[in-house]
């Protein structure tokens, strides 16, 4: 394979008999390989040590006729991996193409010349590679495999190979430190105890072998090598003194807390006369089943109950799985999501009963009511278009993981000729950006951009093309749609075009015109795109308006694939490019080079402040190299004016620090569906408010002010209140309507601009307030606290920007008759609670949090209830603002509770304190909330005539 032409590795071949003189004969069951002949050499690769899983290999030489058993036979015998291998059938060969991450597990009975035209045929040669991987783990195989040195080395190489390329960077801190050394002893077994401990040996390790061999980079770079050097050394004394065996073993169970390891999972669908969703867990344990990731799976059948395997495709692009298992009435059924997952899937069941049997008899059935049959056994004759009529026509959501949907090119190869070329639109990466016009084949015209590349050489063209290569998988109605490729220099890449163009500008150019709910749409289109992508183990990395396109007003859709990625592959993790937006992206990214589902989170949050803020660019105020300061520092980007207060909520969980604390996209989608219909109704009550206040047929006279107390020194949740309680003039012309109009939108500035003060002043007063219910605070604070609170109630001496309210001291509550009021009572006590919890976290065990979470929890409930005892008094327009605040009450406290449990989890780990400070910044929100509540239902008293005055 042409592909690693470079690398390092074993050339020599296998072969068992020479060729006999004359013309080749063909032997009898050979089949004839039009593309190869008879002969055909297999490039085979071998785990190792390196990160470069082509780097260690065998070539193959062999015959088309020849079985795969065969092949992974004549590499174990050929002493490659190792002397005396004992379980030849834990073995197995897997097929992957490079450059889509599709992979096939290749049946030991499957003959050469049928992998070719089954798989091989479907891409150039070039981009496949065969794997040698252990995959069926007999019971028990840390004994077993005592008595086979070889296949316990190999195996443990797989597992650490696999460690490090997809889960070294999530395990904690520790874990990696312990598996890191277990490495370096083994590696390192002739070492003695103290060998680190000498600066030239550690320097040796460091320098010449590099620590990235053993620990994940983020490890590496997220500490000062001398506190490095010293965490090393005090872990690796724990295990100077095994030798190479224990080390593997040790390193097995250490890793099978975080890692099952022996098992493979496989979401389907359980068909007993109806449907049920299950993960199918398959491994040295049999067959089982979970119904979500956190349950103990549940054992179907063990592999010495099977007694035959059946694999039908069907109409729908699904794959049917019968197991015959002894004793049970009918067979178990098993729905699957496409062809190529459910032959892994056989193969793997079938693999186990091998091994259990110890034979090479297969029970795997033939299909007998179909022609295009999935039975691995050679049959050469019936192997034709399975993978096309299965493969096409996946619908549900594991259809769309493009591992299993590969697109031959030619779908999107289209003429050049049939492009009308038109004006330059921009500037691209690698060359300019036209908008044309195709012509299809069925003679429609259609408006597309056309992405040329100015430079043809190889390594340029690869990478302009990989854009193509990713969006041709892609389907989805809030993404850019790819027109086609012209492959023949200069190379073009056409796609779909909008009238309105990008997003940013659009933003810009209707910045009066769109409203609050279509912006909230626009973000929830884009989330529903990238919930796509998350579901395919993509990542886009440049999430941005300047990379949305507008096609309608009211729908918007992704592009600008050109920095996306696939998360399987290393590179996917660490990018290579140096031109990266850093004013959007997450801190590991800025950091690392790190790039997840997660970090994808993060630049959509900071797309979503873009759109809200009508296309201003984040952090505008701070140059590139300031930013992560900022974002180490905890400071985030600001409410933009027009923010609804739930949505920044929301954002501001996409930005923490913490990747695994961000909300996954499916969670978002959920979420900011929410939003829009909530904002929605908002809008929707908004515009009834202007019509009945703004009537084509004038009153008699005008209708009389209703008499309210108006409240003083409380913070507003809903500036229509504020519109509402004015008193306005009927418009006699539609002059007199506009100015009207004129007036509300004024106020209406006027109200946001008195609230953020408010709710600055709302937080000074939770702070005294805490201080006073304090227990702990002695009298001198307490006076301290009153001095501050008669000294805020002195003039300002600078003029205010907008009119104070009654008093500049931040009143806590409204000035209303507080007799039998159970919700103030509640709000009151919610912030003793908290008190209380602040002071607890520091004194009492992690073990006991719960208790005091406990209690804020049952105050909530309380106050809930008695706000839904007084609801039905309460003006209906401010109802829907109400429950929307108990709603984020609710939120409020499920964010508590998953700090407690992070507090709990990490209270003997240096990240205590951090993961304290999170839990008592959740409870202060949850006192913040609480209190706007109370606001709320003071407002709706007074609107309602129902509020009774403080008394003299």
């Amino acid at each position: 394979m042409t592909a690693f032409v470079a690398m390092s590795g074993d050339t020599s071949t296998l072969s068992w008999k020479p060729p006999p003189p004359g013309p080749p004969q063909a032997p009898a069951g050979a089949v004839e390989n039009k593309c190869t002949g008879l002969v055909k050499i297999l490039k085979v690769c071998f785990i190792s040590n390196s990160a470069n899983l082509g780097k260690n290999f065998k070539l193959v030489k062999c015959e088309s006729s020849w079985n795969i058993r065969r092949i992974i036979q004549s590499i174990l015998d050929s002493g490659r991996l190792g002397p005396n291998i004992k379980f030849s059938e834990c073995y197995g060969l897997l097929l992957k193409h490079l450059k889509s991450d599709e992979v096939h597990w290749l049946h030991p009975n499957l003959s050469v010349a049928e992998v070719e035209k089954k798989y091989e045929q479907q891409h150039v040669e070039a981009e496949w590679r065969y794997d040698l991987r252990i995959r069926y783990i007999p019971p028990d195989f840390l004994e077993k495999l005592k008595d086979d040195k070889t296949t316990m080395l190999y195996f443990y190489q797989q597992v650490r190979s696999d460690y490090m390329q997809h889960n070294a960077s999530r395990v904690s801190d520790g874990m990696a430190l312990q598996l890191g050394c277990l490495e370096i002893r083994r590696f390192y077994k002739d070492m003695n105890a103290s060998g680190l401990e000498k600066k030239s040996n550690f320097d040796l390790l460091e320098k010449d072998v590099g620590l990235d061999l053993f620990f994940p980079q983020e490890l590496i770079y997220s500490m000062k090598p001398k506190q490095m050097r010293k965490l090393i050394q005090q872990t690796f004394q724990q295990f100077a003194l095994l030798n190479e065996e224990q080390c593997i073993i040790k390193f097995f169970e250490t890793l099978s807390v975080f890692s099952s390891f022996d098992e493979e999972v496989f979401p389907c669908e359980l068909v007993q006369g109806w449907s049920i969703s299950v993960d199918l867990v398959i491994g040295p344990k049999g067959i089982r089943q979970r119904t979500d990731k956190s349950s103990v799976p549940v054992c179907l059948a063990t592999f010495a109950q099977i007694r035959s395997i059946k694999c039908m495709p069907q109409n729908d692009g699904k794959t049917l799985l019968h197991i015959d298992i002894e004793g049970a009435k009918q067979p178990l059924s098993i729905s699957i999501a496409s062809l190529a997952i459910a032959e892994n899937m056989v193969d793997l069941i079938d693999g186990y009963c091998r091994l259990e049997h110890g034979n090479e008899t297969t029970l795997i059935v033939q299909a007998k009511d179909r022609e295009a049959r999935i039975s691995l056994p050679p049959l050469p004759s019936s192997m034709e278009n399975t993978r096309s009529d299965s493969e096409s026509k996946n619908s549900d959501i594991y259809a769309e993981i493009p591992e299993y949907t590969p697109f031959p090119t030619c779908k999107f190869s289209i003429s050049r000729n049939d492009i009308a070329l038109g004006r330059i639109l921009g500037e691209g990466f690698f060359g300019e950006v036209h908008d044309g016009i195709y012509k299809s084949k069925t003679g429609e015209r259609v408006s597309v951009a056309v992405k040329t590349c100015k430079d043809c050489s190889a390594d340029v063209k690869e990478k302009f093309m990989s854009e193509a290569l990713i969006m041709k998988k892609l389907d989805h109605p809030h993404i850019v749609r790819l027109v086609g490729i012209i492959e023949e220099d200069p190379v073009w890449i056409v796609m779909e075009l909008y009238q309105y163009g990008e997003l940013g500008n659009y933003l810009v150019e209707n910045k009066h015109k769109l409203t609050t709910v279509t912006l909230i749409l626009y973000s929830l289109q884009i989330s529903k795109a990238l919930a796509y992508l998350e579901g395919i183990n993509m990542v886009h990395r440049d999430i941005a308006v300047r990379n949305v396109l507008v096609a309608k007003s009211d729908c918007v859709k992704l592009g600008d694939f050109g920095l996306s990625r696939y998360i399987e592959e290393e590179e996917y993790y660490k990018a290579s490019v140096s031109r990266l937006p850093i004013k959007w992206m997450a801190p590991e990214s800025i950091n690392f080079r790190r790039f997840t589902s997660a970090s994808d989170v993060w630049m959509f949050a900071v797309c979503v402040w873009e759109i809200i803020s009508g296309g201003q660019q984040p952090f505008f105020w701070l140059e590139n190299k300031d930013v992560i300061n900022q974002l180490e520092q905890g400071i985030r980007l600001p409410k933009p004016e027009r923010c609804p207060p739930t949505l920044y909520s929301l954002m501001t969980r996409c930005w923490a620090y913490s990747p695994g604390e961000r909300p996954s996209f499916a969670e978002l989608v959920c979420k900011l569906s929410d939003v829009h219909k909530m904002e929605k109704e908002v809008e929707v009550e908004e515009l009834r408010g202007r019509t009945r206040s703004i009537s084509i047929t004038p009153f008699t006279d005008a209708p009389p002010k209703p008499s309210r107390i108006k409240p003083s020194g409380f913070s507003t949740l809903n500036p229509r209140l504020h519109l509402q309680e004015r008193g306005l003039l009927e418009p006699t012309s539609k002059e007199d309507a506009q100015r009207l109009w004129e007036m509300e939108r004024q106020r209406v500035q006027e109200t946001l601009r008195r609230q953020k003060k408010e709710m600055l002043e709302d937080n000074k007063w939770l702070e005294k307030e805490e201080k006073l219910l304090d227990p702990f605070a002695n009298d001198d604070t307490k006076a301290k606290v009153m001095s501050e609170n008669e000294t805020s109630q002195a003039p300002s001496q600078t003029p205010p920007e907008k009119p104070l309210r009654v008093s500049a001291q931040p009143a806590p509550t409204a000035e209303l008759d507080r007799t039998d009021d159970m919700v103030y009572h509640n709000v009151m006590e919610m912030v003793k609670v908290v008190v209380q919890l602040k002071n607890d976290v520091n004194t009492l065990p992690a073990s006991e949090y719960v208790t005091v979470v406990k209690l804020v929890g049952m105050t909530l409930r309380s106050l809930i209830r008695s706000v839904d005892d007084i609801l039905p008094t309460l003006h209906e327009s401010i109802r829907i603002e109400i429950e929307g605040t108990q709603k984020l009450l609710n939120k409020d406290l499920a964010e508590l509770i998953s700090k407690m449990r992070l507090a709990q989890q990490n209270a003997v780990t240096s990240l205590k304190d951090e993961c304290k400070k999170q839990m008592l910044t959740a409870a202060h929100t949850l006192a913040m909330d609480s209190k706007n509540l109370l606001d709320a239902v003071d407002q709706a008293r007074v609107r309602a005539n129902v509020a009774k005055p403080t008394t003299p």
